[in-house]
């Protein structure tokens, strides 16, 4: 019976707020590639006068960069976030979910596609996702494994794609002006190499030799770490090493450059080769169809808890190196021949990312849906039909039998 009363307290909160003003939408982002993840549909959002959105974040030290350009009074902490009212919360990771009192509905949008951490089957793991509204899926092989094992339920999954790879794939970005952003050569190839997070990967384990041998190959060199490298303040994240400090160390203008930007997206479109261990951001940059190399160290794949499944779908598009002298073969022969394994890399993307272009539509309308508000355009178009058309008679004058 509590629970029963609860719901309607609850239903009751909700709708005399909606009733007050606009909706409001709480964006929880962990580090600064969840907002690259969320910020297409957050984006919409913004634009859209009937509604509100705040972020938040377990430790907003770790974001504030990613969140400079949003107004002060829109950033608010996890405590102060528990008890405001909120008619959507949207986020990219489900560990860090607030225990918000007064939510109306909740949307988890998935970070990635490389299988780690038990993510494409977390029966065993503390996860509570059938507290989700709606669970956006970036690809169909996921979302059959969930639905499979009753980790969420039909009404719950919604198959959308990746929408932070849509600007990719419409080649939104000039990959001449982003070499120039950065200082770069254009006449030599360029390198992107943008190892996992984990004290197991081929940055812990090699990082600056890979950068080198990369350099020395001629290359232009651009060093994308995942933003939990970063974090010198959780040792399971960097291993507490200042890889920030190590990597501007070894940085050469025009030549090698660090990168620290949310979203990876136009530095993939910048890069003739990408070099990773095992992190989505690799199966993205088969998108582009262009030649990539896995540096395997042992013991990531045990570290990193990684779907086997995943670890042979990227291996079989790139050539698979073992040490330095290995990648400068490497190297050589994709810059020679960057044709190879393309029927491979076209496949994997194909599987990995559904429809990839359409996903920040798809992605966007489950959130209005969540919000029960007609999406922006069409609310535009039905606001503009309304206030172009002249008064109608019936409606605008009360009939005899109305007012008897």
């Amino acid at each position: 019976m509590m629970a029963g009363l609860k719901r309607a307290i609850r239903r009751m909160d909700a709708t005399i707020g909606r009733w007050l003003g606009p909706r409001r939408v709480l964006v929880d982002v962990r580090n600064q590639m969840h907002y690259a993840v969320l910020e297409p549909i957050t984006r919409a959002l913004e634009g859209d006068a009937r509604v509100e959105v705040f972020y938040t974040a377990e430790r907003l030290s770790v974001v504030a960069a990613a969140l400079a350009d949003v107004p002060p009074e829109r950033v608010i902490t996890h405590e102060q976030a528990a008890t405001a009212r909120w008619d959507l919360y949207l986020s990219a990771d489900p560990w860090t979910r607030p225990p918000l009192r007064r939510c109306a509905r909740a949307a988890n949008v998935f970070h990635g596609v490389a299988g780690k951490y038990d993510l494409d089957d977390p029966s065993h793991l503390p996860i509570e996702f059938h507290t989700f509204d709606r669970v956006l899926f970036i690809n169909r092989d996921r979302m059959d494994r969930y639905l499979a094992k009753g980790i969420v339920s039909g009404a719950q999954a919604a198959l959308v794609g990746f929408p932070k790879a849509d600007a990719l794939v419409a080649g939104a970005y000039d990959a001449g002006a982003v070499k120039r952003r950065l200082g770069l050569d254009a006449r030599r190839p360029t390198v992107l190499y943008a190892p996992t997070w984990s004290p197991a990967s081929s940055l812990n384990a090699a990082g600056e030799a890979i950068v080198s041998a990369l350099a020395g190959e001629g290359c232009n060199v651009v060093v994308k770490l995942h933003p939990l490298s970063l974090d010198r303040e959780v040792p399971k994240y960097s291993g507490g090493i200042d890889w920030r400090a190590r990597m501007q160390a070894i940085a050469r203008p025009g030549r090698i450059v660090h990168v620290e930007d949310p979203d990876p997206s136009a530095l993939l479109a910048a890069s003739d080769l990408m070099v990773t261990d095992h992190s989505t951001i690799g199966f993205e940059f088969c998108l582009l169809d262009r030649p990539l190399i896995v540096y395997d160290v042992p013991g990531l794949i045990a570290a990193a808890r990684i779907n086997p499944d995943r670890v042979r779908e990227l291996r079989s598009a790139a050539a698979v190196v073992a040490d330095v002298d290995q990648l400068r073969r490497a190297v050589r022969d994709a810059l020679e021949r960057p044709e190879r394994l393309t029927a491979e890399r076209r496949d994997l993307a194909s599987r990995m990312f559904f429809d990839p272009g359409g996903a920040t539509a798809r992605a966007v309308a489950a959130v209005y849906e969540l919000l029960d508000l007609l999406p922006a355009a069409k609310w535009r178009r039905t606001e503009l039909c309304t206030t172009s058309l002249p008064p109608s008679p019936t409606l605008g004058t009360p009939s005899p039998s109305a007012s008897a």
